[in-house]
């Protein structure tokens, strides 16, 4: 496997970071020659190596943490898929609004409700991707340490 098509996937793997933490395996990445044969052909020992390295710290893990984690998550995303529901909902009966009035509006206010319930919508998802970014991560983290702490 070639060096960009290692990036690449590598990369993809690790789409979670953050800005430090994607520019220190940038310089991980660059530090790599053609001729790392044995780490070129094996994107996910790479990214696994440098989560350990580079990102995760050594805790003590209980199972506690993952129950609120879990929890975390759940009630973390039924917040944010309410919100953009929510959006789509209004908007789809404003826009039947403009099909077929029931009660009298102005222009102005329905063009509105539209425009916040598509706005509502898109900071939703913006939301939803943040946070997904956070819980794999911290998921992540509880992985590895979990691993630590059986050895």
């Amino acid at each position: 496997m070639d060096k960009n098509t290692f990036s690449a996937r590598v990369k993809k793997q690790l789409w979670f970071l953050n800005k430090t933490e994607k520019d220190q395996l940038n310089q991980e990445l660059n530090q790599l020659n053609e001729h790392d044969a044995d780490v070129l052909n094996k994107p996910v020992k790479f990214s696994n190596q440098f989560l350990r390295t580079h990102v995760f710290q050594q805790k003590m893990i209980s199972s506690f943490s993952l129950v609120l984690l879990l929890m975390g998550i759940v009630f973390t995303y039924v917040i944010l898929l309410g919100g953009f529901l929510f959006g789509l909902i209004t908007s789809l009966t404003a826009v039947n609004y403009f099909i077929n009035p029931q009660v009298t509006l102005s222009t102005m206010t329905v063009t509105l409700i539209i425009v916040g319930a598509i706005l509502l919508m898109i900071v939703s998802l913006f939301l939803i991707k943040k946070v997904t970014a956070f819980f794999t991560k911290k998921l992540l983290e509880y992985k590895f340490n979990k691993q630590n702490t059986n050895v």
